[in-house]
């Protein structure tokens, strides 16, 4: 899969509204500082030494209905990271979509990533087990002791889960460049392809309160098929049609993709993947581990 422009993009052109993720999470280090929800930093003393933290009411009503629904609660603490946090929100909103390699549109590339007897294998096998764990606890109502017992069908889930919030998660950076935490965001920005001389970036917006007038922004880029079967996809201004991006619920770091190049219509959209100001050997080591969403 690819995206392609719909027009001809003149440079520095926003190429999409705000787009709402997927699933996120914030890295463990910012979830005493920063708002589970939105991701900005929180200024004022917080009373409860737990987290998850929000910085306003909206934020509280929009999260922590997730924050309760995805089991992650129920992950041990010596498990719990942004990975498998992620991984389960995913799941609140997931479904399966043909090829079933697919999950919410999104490639999971399981298969590559299990197929090796490697440590990348093997931490997948061991979060799998303890997202499943979880889920079955939070699934028998979570009372009566810890519930170990789950069937295959939910290992399944965690691993699919997981596999594609690896391939596709993005890591979410604060204005002055500070990694805060993980995203996954809808096919709209998950199918761009990589390139090493990119003619688009993307930015992170936090601001809750200028979304609506940003979503007045075009989505100037569609998904394209070499058999020319264009997918069905909720590519509209939210972004997606997950529990992330329904009327209230709407939170969470959003994604803008801008144009760098000029860029003509039909040409493929791409951005990098890696950061391309390291050194050779380091960004080349990262394109092998990366899976491109073609």
């Amino acid at each position: 899969m690819e995206m392609r422009c719909k027009e001809d993009i003149e440079i520095g052109t926003d190429m999409t509204p705000p787009l709402t993720p997927l699933s996120f999470s914030l890295h463990n280090a910012n979830l005493h500082t920063h708002c589970s929800s939105c991701f900005s930093l929180i200024t004022t003393p917080i009373p409860n030494p737990i987290p998850p933290f929000y910085c306003s009411p909206h934020c509280t009503t929009a999260h922590s209905s997730i924050h309760l629904s995805s089991a992650e609660h129920h992950l041990p603490s010596s498990s719990t990271s942004s990975l498998l946090r992620t991984a389960l929100r995913l799941l609140l909103s997931s479904h399966r979509t043909p090829p079933s390699t697919r999950l919410n549109h999104l490639l999971t590339n399981r298969r590559l990533l299990t197929s090796h007897n490697d440590e990348l294998s093997e931490t997948i096998r061991i979060n799998a087990l303890a997202m499943a764990t979880a889920i079955a606890k939070q699934r028998s109502g979570g009372d009566g002791g810890f519930i170990e017992s789950y069937d295959d069908a939910v290992l399944e889930e965690a691993t699919d889960a997981l596999c594609a919030v690896l391939t596709n998660a993005v890591e979410v950076h604060n204005n002055e460049g500070r990694a805060l935490g993980i995203a996954v965001f809808e096919p709209a920005f998950s199918w761009i392809n990589h390139s090493c001389s990119p003619n688009a970036c993307y930015r992170f917006s936090f601001d809750s309160s200028s979304l609506i007038s940003q979503m007045e922004s075009k989505l100037r880029i569609a998904p394209f098929t070499h058999d020319s079967q264009q997918p069905k996809i909720n590519c509209g201004i939210f972004g997606s049609s997950g529990e992330f991006a329904q009327g209230k619920k709407i939170c969470g770091p959003r994604l803008i993709v801008r144009s760098i190049k000029r860029i003509k219509k039909g040409e493929d959209v791409t951005v990098a993947y890696t950061d391309l100001l390291q050194p050779k050997v380091w960004v080349k080591l990262m394109l092998l581990v990366l899976v491109f969403h073609a």
